[in-house]
């Protein structure tokens, strides 16, 4: 049998007038946001909106490269897959230690108060409202892994340190595949046999020395949008 309820009556039966409402949910007022952060800067989530496939292409499509010359995802065609993390190719010549195991043990705190699966191979793409560490009202998001195709190779361009941990592990992750990309990958394609994890303090100063054979000019500025790569 169908049935409706009235939106009055719904905040009736709740006991609940729409101010309060707002409050519950924590309804951000865009007017009243900041700036856009990294997410391990959101001290406190307020709000989470999952990202609709075309406000995500846009999103992809608007990153530059790191001289802004170029936007390599412009024409590309966007989608959200299941990615087998051994089967794909790296452009970075290292892993660090404390950053997966920061995954590790304080991704799943992130969502704590929401009902969604916190793992990193199931989360999809989200904008985050919440505050910094001086109560600002923010906005951060939470992107998977992407991948660019190119040359009938899949290469990590961003979310190194997820894959490697779900490559450890064996399953498969959540990635969003860029086909068409009309810039080269700014780095050589290399295998995981290649890699070396090393703590962070090792970390190599220049960053021609983190990538293999890497043309600066064609990376992916993925802070210009606020995406923390």
């Amino acid at each position: 049998m169908e049935w409706e309820i009235s939106f009055e009556e719904y905040l009736e039966r709740m006991q609940i007038n729409p101010d309060d409402l707002r409050q519950q949910l924590r309804l951000p007022k865009i007017s009243s946001i900041k700036k856009v952060i990294p997410l391990r800067n959101i001290t406190k989530i307020n709000f989470i909106v999952p990202l609709r496939k075309n406000f995500l292409e846009k999103i992809i499509k608007k990153i530059t490269t790191l001289d802004k010359k170029w936007k390599p995802f412009e024409t590309s065609e966007i989608k959200l897959i299941k990615a087998y993390p051994a089967q794909l190719k790296i452009g970075q010549k290292f892993v660090y230690r404390e950053n997966y195991q920061k995954l590790l043990e304080e991704m799943p705190k992130i969502f704590d108060e929401f009902l969604i699966n916190p793992g990193i191979c199931d989360l999809g793409a989200f904008m985050i409202f919440g505050n910094d560490n001086q109560g600002n009202i923010c906005l951060a998001y939470y992107i998977p892994s992407i991948i660019e195709k190119h040359e009938g190779e899949l290469v990590i361009m961003d979310g190194i340190h997820r894959n490697f941990l779900v490559k450890q592990m064996g399953p498969t992750l959540n990635a969003i595949l860029v086909d068409n990309v009309k810039t080269p990958f700014p780095c050589s394609f290399h295998s995981w046999d290649e890699i070396q994890v090393i703590p962070l303090k090792n970390k190599p100063k220049n960053i021609q020395e983190r990538y293999f054979d890497l043309n600066s000019n064609l990376f992916r500025d993925l802070k210009y949008l606020g995406i923390d790569g």
